[in-house]
């Protein structure tokens, strides 16, 4: 078991957890999908609104330039996982939608977060995993003001 130095913040323990989380997922997702797939594109998948989402809300979402979210759906796009399709709501705008194969491929990108939470579980303990999903819930109200 590792020990937590008491200078390591918890912006640092919570950025190595992603990091290690997000490895492991996208190890498992190029060899079930596609090898070109990195971590930054599960941001369009983890932001998309069922209905749609524009390319500005998942930018914001992201916390990314909408020229960069751009540019990661034009990738997606490419490789058949989304589509850009008129806002119902507003013609001039355009939604990213998900396709066949993109709802597919979030469905392999589900069931592989379960195996790693179950992985965690067998690791942490029931409790401890618990325990953590509240916390974890918790941060965000915590931090707004």
């Amino acid at each position: 078991m590792s020990t937590v130095e008491p200078h390591t913040t918890l912006l640092k323990l919570l950025g190595q957890a992603t990091h290690a989380f997000e490895r492991e997922l996208n190890r498992e997702l190029r060899a079930a999908l596609r090898d070109d797939l990195r971590p930054a594109h599960y941001a369009v998948f983890r932001y998309l609104a069922p209905e749609g989402s524009r390319i500005s809300a998942l930018a914001e979402e992201a916390g990314m330039t909408q020229q960069s979210m751009g540019e990661l759906v034009t990738h997606m796009e490419r490789c058949g996982y989304v589509e850009r399709q008129v806002d119902p709501g507003d013609r001039r705008a355009r939604l990213v939608v998900l396709t066949a194969e993109g709802d597919a491929a979030l469905g392999v990108a589900v069931e592989r977060i379960r195996q790693l939470e179950r992985k965690l579980e067998a690791g942490l303990g029931e409790r401890a995993l618990a325990d953590l999903r509240r916390s974890l819930s918790r941060v965000r109200e915590a931090l707004i003001d």
